[in-house]
């Protein structure tokens, strides 16, 4: 089980414990918003028809959608540069490249091949995380939750439109990330 612990040596480092199947999700999930934030095209982001991309990046004036855009000209390049580098220092700290075989949603197939092959490894797996890792990690993990509340139908009042029998998977997997990013928050804040 998804441990989080203050490292001793350094001011906000952090040694995180996880299961294999656990390192094997976070990986998964980081490239798959990698590949989400690589494919999208900056110019047509405020019209974008992908909903999650559209809350990973939302207009900064919700009413004037000329100033939106322009800000968005000057902005968006910069911030998924920033989303991508801050995913891939995730799965660097896990010591995995992002896998470009798998898609922005993935099949049933893709996900037991991941959950499997984390399986079959047996110890958990130890991390260490400087102070630029764990922003990095804090990061990448409130971008994938916003992405999973997207499609999930999550709105303001934090009631998911999908129920947990439509996308129970989803659901476990957003209850999840949200139970790590506060041992995170934790671990750092103690």
């Amino acid at each position: 089980m998804m441990q989080f612990m203050s490292g001793s040596e350094n001011a906000g480092s952090v040694t995180a414990r996880f299961e294999p199947v656990e390192i094997g999700l976070l990986r998964l999930a980081a490239s798959q918003l990698i590949d989400l934030l690589e494919a999208a095209e900056t110019h047509a982001l405020g019209t974008s028809g992908d909903p999650a991309l559209r809350r990973l990046l939302p207009d900064a004036y919700a009413d004037d959608p000329e100033a939106a855009a322009e800000f968005r000209r000057f902005t968006a390049d910069d911030l998924l540069e920033r989303k991508v580098r801050n995913a891939r220092c995730l799965l660097a700290t896990l010591a995995e490249e992002p896998n470009a075989d798998i898609g922005d949603e993935p099949t049933d197939a893709e996900l037991h091949a991941a959950a499997d092959a984390a399986a079959s490894a047996e110890a958990p797996v130890t991390i260490d995380l400087d102070a630029d890792d764990v922003q990095s990690w804090l990061r990448t993990l409130t971008d994938l939750r916003l992405t999973l509340a997207e499609r999930l139908e999550i709105g303001p009042d934090g009631v998911p439109g999908r129920s947990a029998d439509e996308a129970p998977f989803l659901n476990d997997i957003y209850d999840w990330f949200g139970m790590v990013q506060e041992s995170l928050v934790y671990a750092v804040d103690v």
